[in-house]
């Protein structure tokens, strides 16, 4: 029943729109109507400001991080801590507080990593940031560097409840990213710091 608790915790943790309330609070914009319409991040950087997108990514990574700490903390088996991990990862993707219509979840997949193995963020960081200087491209920058999860945590040597976990995070990421990547095989996705079209 703790460990129960634990993931309905982190779903509802995970559900608090940083994003749509700092776009509202802090840019004065709904990113549900502006922008690609993703209650994420990236979106509020684009259509509210740099401001609100640092607002906003501080709280997703926030709300993110606490309820896994929290499992990790309380000595769960490591099954429980990924599901509270998973939990937080869906609630930020489907919030119950704006009709299950949220973000695309790698803010929240690297608070929870952040805690089952820092390295992974890390070595995520790099990938992300290198290829995003390269191509200019925020989704396939957050795809490649999902990709690292799984790997990363076997070099580490984690627990393979661990790994399957950072496995079926990295191909929810890219689902969460599907209308990207046809985007960005038609050569038609937006590059960040253009306001045109979605993102």
């Amino acid at each position: 029943m703790e460990g129960l608790l634990f993931v309905v915790v982190g779903y509802l943790s995970g559900s608090i729109p940083f994003s749509y309330l700092m776009g509202r609070l802090v840019g004065g914009k709904d990113v549900r109507r502006e922008g690609s319409g993703n209650v994420g991040a990236t979106n509020v950087f684009r259509v509210a400001g740099r401001k609100a997108g640092v607002a906003a990514a501080s709280g997703d990574l926030l709300k993110s991080f606490l309820p896994v700490l929290a499992a990790r903390m309380a000595g769960l088996d490591p099954l429980w801590v990924a599901l509270t991990g998973g939990a937080v990862i869906v609630g930020h993707c489907y919030p119950v507080w704006l009709g299950f219509a949220g973000g695309k979840g790698v803010n929240s997949a690297l608070a929870v990593f952040l805690v089952i193995f820092w390295p992974a963020d890390l070595v995520f960081g790099i990938v992300w940031l290198s290829c995003f200087r390269l191509t200019g491209y925020v989704s396939l920058a957050s795809i490649l560097g999902a990709a690292t999860l799984p790997v990363t945590l076997y070099v580490g040597g984690k627990t393979m409840v661990y790994i399957l976990f950072a496995v079926l995070t990295a191909f929810f990421i890219a689902y969460r990213h599907r209308s990207n990547i046809r985007r960005l095989l038609a050569g038609t996705e937006n590059r960040m710091g253009s306001r045109r079209g979605p993102s």
